[in-house]
């Protein structure tokens, strides 16, 4: 593979309306575990395989130029001039193993302290990233700026084996690290994502959620297979997967059966349970974390759908909801048409269950937060 340079590695999903946390970094363009279970890795089937790791210098310089924008037009740019909370690895692990030589992950972890900015790290190989990373990650936290999120899905040690190929960090190995992380006193919850409807079940769900709780995790997040050709065709000649059976059971209208056991059982186990499927959860689900990966971070975006949930459930009106989210990083008429659950295109509170247009009040739930 090259080691093509790219600049800032900057980047805003094109779901922001969906996600409280969709400004990140990506330090390097391919992912070299290359799990056979990840479809983000069809992007690089078609783009190329280069790594492309940044350029520390010109993050450095993006960032701070962006708090500097007077007229932010782009939806990056008003994300960069408020500040907003950035997540270290979306797309790739930040901390995959070229991190060793490279050390551009680590370089951006710099960068943002030496910002005060806030920062979420997300990643597979959490023992890197804490060994690599111990100091820095103490003195961000002395300053409230970092939250941890480690990735082990439903299945722990099977997925590790099967979808994860065991190229990544075995699982005892992160368990063991994230222990002394929380003891540490840094904000930590744990991304579960993937739960596979067909090849996980429910029982190893709460099997998940049981040895994380020993441990001393308190949150937790959910979500259904992006279960696309691309990912079909890897997946389709490994045993113990059985693809049609995943296919039928990822299902918006079976999923939706699942979905609410698994909130039942994160309720059972006192696990804060963040899961960015707000309209399969329905209403009765209220968000305890102000992001739906179910951790707390100092400046996420508001302007999405986590939060207009929120706010419906509280009983505020349409307009309500816009003035008190709105900060300037996506489209306002297509969050008005969400909220109003007019929109064609999309999911809408409508389709949640949350509202129908026109929007009508509903009754406060218990344990829903305020911005």
């Amino acid at each position: 593979m090259e080691n093509k340079n790219t600049k800032h590695g900057l980047t805003v999903r094109g779901d922001s309306l969906y996600c409280p946390l969709p400004l990140s970094i990506e330090p390097y363009w391919y992912c070299e575990p290359d799990c056979p279970g990840c479809w983000f890795r069809g992007l690089n089937h078609v783009w190329g395989k280069e790594m492309r790791p940044i350029d520390v210098p010109s993050l450095k310089n993006k960032l701070t130029n962006g708090l500097l924008n007077k007229t932010p037009k782009s939806f990056l740019a008003h994300c960069l001039v408020r500040k907003k909370t950035i997540k270290l690895g979306n797309k790739t692990d930040p901390f995959q193993p070229i991190e060793e030589e490279l050390k551009r992950s680590t370089g951006a972890i710099q960068v943002l302290v030496d910002l005060d900015w806030t920062f979420v790290v997300q990643t597979r190989f959490i023992t890197r990233a804490w060994e690599m990373n111990k100091d820095v990650l103490k003195k961000a936290h002395d300053c409230n700026l970092v939250t941890v999120l480690p990735i082990i899905s439903t299945g722990m040690e099977l997925d590790w084996e099967i979808l994860e190929a065991k190229r990544t960090e075995p699982i005892p190995e992160r368990l063991r690290t994230i222990s002394r992380i929380i003891k540490s006193g840094i904000p930590l919850g744990v991304n579960g994502e993937p739960f596979v409807p067909g090849f996980h079940t429910v029982e190893m769900f709460e099997d998940a959620i049981k040895r994380l709780k020993d441990i001393g995790v308190k949150s937790y997040n959910t979500y259904n297979y992006h279960f696309t050709p691309f990912v079909a065709k890897r997946l389709v000649n490994i045993p113990g997967i059985d693809i049609e059976k995943i296919w039928y059971y990822n299902q918006d209208a079976r999923w939706k059966l699942i979905l609410p056991q698994l909130i039942e059982i994160a309720k059972k186990h006192d696990m804060i349970l963040g899961c960015p499927d707000f309209v399969n959860s329905g209403i009765k689900h209220c968000e305890m974390a102000n992001t739906c990966c179910g951790i707390d971070v100092p400046n996420p975006c508001t302007f999405n759908t986590h939060y207009f949930k929120a706010l419906a459930q509280k009983g505020m009106l349409p307009e309500e909801i816009i003035s008190q989210t709105f900060d300037g990083s996506g489209d306002i008429e297509e969050g008005r048409a969400i909220i109003n659950g007019t929109a064609k295109d999309m999911y809408t509170l409508k389709d949640a269950g949350v509202c129908t247009a026109p929007f009508k009040r509903v009754k406060k739930e218990k344990g829903s937060f305020g911005l």
